[in-house]
């Protein structure tokens, strides 16, 4: 049986590679909260409220951040493991999860394509 931990670290290490791609964009565990931000990661959760918001989790290897789009209910392209570029304003809540929202998006290669 793999060790668990091995395969976590080696997925953080894979995304955190993938991420040193793109020099514009901060690893998201270094973000500011309050400041403007540009984020690369890959989907890996997404979470549609009915009628309120569309919430899209990304993660680098280094840390993750929700994106939420009020009044969506999907984004052409984005589904799970997509490589994502987003850029907006950075937030930070109480339990210390970063956010964006309504950030400007773009599709990039995905990680392990």
């Amino acid at each position: 049986m793999p060790n668990k931990d091995f395969a976590v670290d080696a997925r953080a290490q894979d995304l955190i590679a993938w991420r040193s791609e793109y020099d514009d964009a901060t690893p998201l565990n270094e973000l500011r909260p309050r400041h403007p931000g540009v984020a690369v990661g890959v989907v890996s959760r997404m979470l549609l409220v009915p009628g309120r918001s569309l919430d899209v989790t990304v993660e680098d290897g280094t840390g993750r951040l929700i994106a939420t789009w009020t009044g969506r209910t999907r984004l052409p392209g984005i589904e799970l493991g997509t490589g994502l570029r987003l850029t907006g304003t950075v937030s930070q809540t109480t339990d210390g999860v970063y956010r964006m929202r309504n950030p400007e998006y773009a599709l990039v290669a995905e990680p392990y394509a």
